[in-house]
């Protein structure tokens, strides 16, 4: 059972990661050349989405090439001390910094279509540069240990076996595993029932709006006003909802599994029990937890219309040569050419 676990885990990692690898490099690219665009830079939403998209990039760039490289040869991070401490930091601050990006762009929605003004109010372009900042701070800081703590131990990168094996389980459970899905959930419900909220206001002006034109007053264009809103911010939360929903089924594994290792760290195992243990813990991480990093840009084009649009556009504007408009001097000595012949 072990070699074939082996066999399937050399599989997955050589063709699997490969595919994820390619997507998730030219998607990410895409979504942050998008999100470059002044429109969106005045949207405190794509913000956070551009700062996951970054993360997302270079992410990919460190983690996926050495994954798929280890498929047939030895995993350098099981190898080299210096690795295993610069990969474990790096995988577990960037994944960190992704997560909490995602969730404050659910609290900025969530704050976007609160039907009260204070809470609007956090959803705006300086507070997101600065959470931006600071959650780039807060989990480039805090996994340091990671890089101290971790050690070859029995021929693999892990937390070392002392008082800090425990401690690491509960990080893992707490901040990594629960937390991010947690928030991400609840800021998402409270997004989506904002909204729904604020398309039933929408269609009550409607119905104002069709008894009032013969009066002549201006509710018709408030209505208007209220629609176009709820069209653009429904996008938005569309968007996030069905990335948290994304979140949570590709690593809902991640947190069930470092559950159960925290409870059973301290049970004689047998071997095939250990190599089906591992074997999990691969498909956990990194091969379902990537895909967070790997899909937004191509489950936004399934989603949003109004991202599709935004590609084309900027597809458009990339594949489009310009005219070249002739010059007066140009166009006399294009005349007297012509004149000669």
């Amino acid at each position: 059972m072990s070699a074939t676990l082996a066999q399937a885990q050399q599989i997955m990692s050589s063709y699997g990661l490969s595919i994820f690898y390619i997507l998730g490099t030219i998607g990410n690219f895409l979504l942050i050349c998008i999100f470059l665009q002044p429109t969106h830079r005045r949207n405190p939403c794509s913000l956070y989405l551009l700062a996951t998209a970054i993360v997302n990039f270079i992410l990919i760039q460190c983690v996926l090439p050495l994954s798929v490289y280890s498929a047939y040869h030895t995993d350098p991070q099981n190898v080299s001390m210096i690795w295993c401490k610069i990969r474990s930091y790096l995988f577990n601050s960037l994944l960190m910094i992704y997560r909490w990006n995602k969730t404050a762009a659910c609290i900025d929605r969530a704050a976007m279509c609160s039907r009260y003004v204070r809470i609007r109010a956090f959803s705006h372009v300086r507070i997101a540069r600065r959470i931006i900042f600071i959650i780039i701070f807060v989990w480039v800081t805090i996994p340091v240990h990671l890089a101290v703590y971790f050690r070859i131990e029995s021929g693999h990168c892990m937390p070392s076996q002392t008082a800090y094996a425990k401690f690491f389980s509960f990080y893992s459970i707490a901040v990594s595993g629960w937390s991010p899905a947690l928030a991400m959930a609840i800021f998402g419900i409270i997004a989506y029932r904002n909204l729904k909220m604020i398309r039933a206001n929408v269609h009550r002006l409607d119905h104002a709006d069709r008894m009032a034109i013969d009066r002549g007053n201006n509710l018709y264009q408030q209505g208007l006003t209220s629609k176009r809103i709820g069209q653009r911010d429904q996008q938005s939360v569309l968007l996030l909802v069905c990335e948290v929903v994304l979140y949570i089924c590709t690593n809902l594994l991640y947190s069930i599994n470092i559950t159960y290792s925290a409870i059973t760290a301290d049970i004689s195992k047998s071997v095939e029990r250990i190599a089906i243990e591992w074997f999990i813990a691969y498909i956990s991480t990194p091969f379902l937890v990537i895909i967070n990093n790997c899909a937004p840009f191509y489950l936004y084009l399934f989603v949003s219309s109004r991202f599709r649009q935004d590609v084309k556009r900027f597809l458009t504007k990339c594949c489009y040569t310009a005219r070249v408009v002739p010059q007066p001097g140009n166009l006399a000595s294009i005349a007297a050419r012509q004149q000669t012949r």
